[in-house]
């Protein structure tokens, strides 16, 4: 018997074969199993279920502030510790949201006591959340830096949210991101019919930002040319930004509670390096790959869940097809397996984001075209299209990878023959 990835409303997956999971499962009964249970018990209450979850699909993918409302809602009415001035939760409460509890909260909305256990939200080095929650306490900018595909942008949303209540000041640093994104723009039809003032002016995220005393999140910034990161250098260290039309006394200063949180890429370095001025603003946080397996696997049937709960969707993942992708990936990114071979390494980024993605299109092929239970040669049929991409050549590294190490485990199991045969009958088309 396999795992589940269910479609309900925070649907646990379940791990029937798994003896550590069932002691786990048996030991406690929380909200989320009680959700499991109604939604597979009656067609009645599995319906009002997948009803709302419908209902949280007017947004496709609705900010953490919304999705986690009630957790959020939960730990400010328990939060007795100190914060800085403007916060929404201390910062020992912003570390619990981030890294989960298994303690219950009570709280109440429109009247009503409830109670509710805090998801985690990044399995990550409990120390880099704590270092990232004091950096932005100390009013210093954070900048998260790593591997594509490495939670960075998922923990400075969550952040944010933590911290301000407010995830959606965001600017997306690109080739063609320009000042007046970073700073201010005008209404021009305001002001050709008034000249420049306030009405006309159109503010940017960071000015809504320091208005608010938000924090602002600047994602892949060294995707932006040096002469456009640098506009940022003031906004950092003197927390105002002039806007000169309307006159040498027009200052938007930054409240207190609004700082920024940046990403970068390891493999943009050389694009666009940021400049000593601008990196002196920041205080630099490397966000590792994960290289524990059991670690890779939970986050992994986290994300697809809370993916798939959205859709409404049953799936039936068995637990080698989910030891069979993590170990694919493992050995991909690394150009070496567990039992020592080693193949050329691809190209491509074989990131966790990337893994989920895979399960996930897996996932959605099983459910229409398929049983509803995600096979090996679902996986070969996604894994290649994710190694591949815009590099052929990434096709004959795949086909030694086949060849060395796929092969020899596929005499010993099942799973991994229908991969081998599937993978090799769709890369020699």
């Amino acid at each position: 018997m396999g795992k589940k990835v269910k479609g309900p409303p925070m649907a646990p997956v379940k791990q029937a074969d798994d003896g550590t999971a069932k002691q786990e499962a048996e030991g406690k009964a929380t909200a989320e199993d009680s959700l499991e249970k109604s939604a597979i018990s009656g067609k009645s209450e599995s319906k009002n279920i997948v009803a709302k979850t419908r209902k949280i699909l007017e947004k496709i993918r609705p900010p953490v502030e919304e999705s986690q409302a009630d957790e959020l809602l939960a730990l400010m009415q328990n939060d007795g510790y100190p914060k800085p001035e403007n916060w929404q939760l201390s910062p020992k409460m912003a570390e619990l949201f981030i890294c989960g509890t298994d303690e219950e909260f009570k709280y109440k909305i429109n009247g009503e006591s409830k109670k509710t256990s805090i998801s985690t939200k990044y399995y990550g080095d409990k120390n880099l959340v704590q270092k990232s929650i004091v950096t932005l306490a100390s009013e210093r900018a954070l900048m998260l830096i790593g591997e594509p595909g490495t939670a960075k942008s998922w923990l400075s949303e969550h952040l944010a949210a933590a911290i301000s209540g407010k995830s959606t000041c965001l600017i997306q640093g690109t080739a063609g991101t320009t000042e007046d994104q970073i700073r201010y723009s005008w209404n021009y039809a305001l002001l050709v019919a008034e000249g420049p003032t306030p009405r006309a002016l159109v503010p940017s995220p960071t000015i809504n930002a320091m208005r608010s005393g938000k924090i602002l999140r600047f994602e892949e910034m060294t995707r932006c040319s040096q002469e456009i990161q640098d506009c940022m250098v003031s906004i950092l260290s003197e927390k105002v930004i002039p806007v000169p039309e309307l006159g040498s006394e027009y200052l938007v200063f930054g409240k207190p509670g609004f700082n920024t949180i940046a990403t970068a890429n390891d493999r943009d370095r050389g694009v666009n390096e940021m400049s000593a001025a601008l990196k002196r603003r920041f205080n630099f946080i490397y966000i590792p790959v994960i290289q524990d397996k059991e670690l890779e696997k939970k986050i992994v049937i986290k994300r697809t869940s809370d993916l798939l709960e959205r859709m409404g969707f049953e799936i039936q993942l068995p637990k080698d097809v989910l030891d069979l992708l993590v170990t694919v990936f493992q050995d991909l990114r690394s150009g070496k397996s567990g039992s020592g071979g080693r193949f050329s390494p691809i190209s491509t980024v074989m990131s966790t984001s990337e893994e989920i993605s895979v399960l996930l299109d897996s996932a959605i092929y099983a459910y229409y075209f398929g049983k509803q239970k995600i096979e090996a040669e679902h996986l070969a049929m996604n894994i290649i299209d994710a190694v591949v991409k815009d590099d052929k050549e990434n096709l004959a590294k795949l086909r030694e990878y086949l060849n060395i190490e796929v092969r020899s485990r596929a005499s010993g199991s099942s799973v991994w023959d229908r991969f081998y045969k599937a993978m090799n009958e769709l890369s020699n088309r």
